[in-house]
């Protein structure tokens, strides 16, 4: 499970698996709105890329996750699946083992 920092108010992990190995990125929400990525892990073996920004949230989205931390998670993997970061079980997903972990 991810580790939250204290300027995060939301973070989640999504993986890719195909036959060259399993990619994994991080995507956090900052308590600044930004909405940030960057491939952590490759393979298994731990990356320290850096922080790529996709996503400012808008006043309304910050005040529904102040009145509603619980969505923060759900508001994370509907950024990435725009990003092209499907969960499992989805149709665009396809069974190729790209999914969500929060």
């Amino acid at each position: 499970m991810p580790r939250f920092s204290a300027r995060e108010i939301g973070r989640i992990e999504t993986s890719y698996t195909s036959e060259l190995g399993e990619l994994t990125w991080e995507w956090v929400i900052q308590v600044d709105g930004t909405v940030q990525y960057r491939l952590n892990r490759v393979g298994g073996k731990t990356e320290r890329n850096p922080w790529q920004l996709v996503y400012r949230l808008t006043p309304a989205q910050r005040r529904l996750l102040d009145a509603e931390p619980d969505r923060t998670g759900d508001l994370l993997a509907r950024i990435a699946r725009e990003r092209g970061h499907y969960p499992a079980g989805t149709p665009a997903s396809n069974g190729r083992g790209n999914h969500v972990k929060s």
